[in-house]
């Protein structure tokens, strides 16, 4: 079987950075174990978690400082890779004894890992302003590890018209019949939009409102995709014929990356502007998110993968539907990018 081939030279999700600590974290990233940890200095440290001694797996280890020692015979690795301390014999250090490191960021809660041969470039991270302003919005988070192709997360979050069916709570029967939909390419993003005038208010954005909620609200929604499976997602209400700053908005973060060729890692993080100081709302929203995707979702898109039987989207010939445009434009887009760094 063919490996796959990724996008390099770019930044993947690898954590949140709450998930980080002196207990090392293992993670599969794009067909790599990584061994994730926090030294005691506060810095996060990503190291390939075989040992090249006897190749055991580092994340096994303890942490001493920023180092990482191997649990079998006590190598220590710096946060670069380098071994820096040998216990055995008079403690001569061989050239060849060192782990790859992978350039880490953090930024807005997530642990990013630069994924390339090139040097990390951190001007190609994507933000997201909202998450830092606790004054303005608060936010829930949640993980899901995925049995099935990344990039079938991404189509599910490109095309949003399936929520009439698998989460009826977030959307009321017929609104697709309501949307008006439309897609275009900003450079290498690709952006869907789904406006919806005077649409029946859901449970949600009713709750949100509170006891003067209207019946119908102008509903918004824009999701924005950048190679290689970054969304960004905002959706907004307002009365009919209000300008969108005057109704309750959410800033969400999607960031897909892939575990294996076919499994993934799916990171979410959900930003508001309403009810900010309900603790409760936060614990019952966030469960609420977590169990969408882990009940309605992820066990569509893993049925898609099996159905699929490891053959890539084109092969199959699907059937097209308009609102497909968004995701399809993305999945070409990706494999653009691809091609031309395999050319290169």
């Amino acid at each position: 079987m063919t490996a796959p081939v990724y996008l390099s030279n770019t930044w993947y999700a690898a954590a949140f950075s709450s998930e980080l600590s002196a207990t090392p974290l293992l993670r599969t990233l794009l067909g790599e174990p990584v061994a994730l940890y926090r030294g005691s200095s506060g810095i996060a440290v990503a190291l390939h978690d075989r040992c090249p001694h006897r190749f055991a797996p580092l994340h096994k280890g303890e942490v001493f400082g920023d180092d990482l020692r191997c649990p079998y015979h006590g190598l220590r690795f710096d946060p670069q890779g380098a071994c820096v301390h040998n216990p055995i014999g008079e403690g001569k250090i061989p050239k060849a004894a060192c782990a790859r490191s992978y350039p880490l960021v953090e930024r807005d809660g997530f642990v990013w890992m630069w994924w390339g041969d090139e040097p990390a470039d951190e001007s190609k991270l994507r933000r997201w302003p909202e998450f830092d302003n606790s004054e303005r919005y608060t936010c829930v988070q949640g993980y899901v590890q995925v049995k099935g192709e990344y990039q079938l997360i991404a189509d599910n979050l490109l095309d949003l018209s399936h929520a009439e069916f698998l989460h009826p709570y977030l959307a009321t029967e017929g609104f697709n019949r309501r949307t008006q939909y439309s897609m275009e390419q900003q450079g290498n993003t690709v952006v869907a939009r789904n406006w919806r005038p005077s649409e029946p208010i859901s449970g949600l954005f009713a709750f949100a409102y509170g006891d003067d909620a209207p019946t119908h609200v102008d509903h918004l929604s824009i999701v924005k995709w950048e190679a290689p499976s970054t969304l960004r997602l905002e959706i907004g209400v307002t009365r009919p014929g209000q300008p969108p700053e005057e109704g309750p908005r959410s800033y969400q973060a999607h960031l897909i990356t892939p575990e294996t060729a076919h499994t993934c890692h799916y990171f979410w993080k959900w930003g508001r502007d309403f009810k900010l100081e309900d603790p409760e709302f936060s614990t019952r929203l966030q469960a609420s998110l977590q169990t969408a995707f882990e009940t309605e979702d992820g066990p569509m898109i893993e049925a898609q993968s099996v159905h699929m039987g490891g053959q890539p989207q084109e092969a199959l010939k699907p059937v097209l539907l308009p609102t497909d445009s968004a995701s399809l434009r993305a999945r070409r887009v990706l494999q653009q990018l691809i091609d031309q760094q395999v050319v290169s």
